[in-house]
């Protein structure tokens, strides 16, 4: 399983890549704007990563919600942080740098 600071590094890769072709503006301001342009919550391979906890969650009536749980036990600090990331310049700061390479 990935760890938190490695889905971290990923979307933020990710989102400098849909900046990069133009899917998603230079402009955006935080998280949540990414909404307006694709589904955010596809970065970081978070489809494969809830797959993998529902895989392993019990298999009992009560198993879906214990990986949902699990899942957002994980991914809300993660978009805490690309957020942060986001709303100090990370994506222009990101750009730059690929601009200067």
């Amino acid at each position: 399983m990935m760890t938190t600071e490695e889905i971290i590094d990923l979307m933020k890769q990710e989102i400098v890549a849909d900046v990069d072709t133009g899917h998603v503006p230079l402009t955006i301001g935080k998280y949540a704007d990414l909404h307006d342009y694709t589904d955010a919550n596809c970065y970081g391979k978070a489809e494969w990563l809830f797959d993998e906890l529902q895989d392993a969650a019990p298999d009992t009536e009560g198993g879906h919600a214990h990986a949902w749980n699990s899942f957002c036990n994980m991914m809300n600090p993660v978009i805490a942080a690309v957020d942060t990331w986001i709303r100090s310049g990370g994506i222009a700061g990101a750009m730059a740098r690929r601009a200067s390479q």
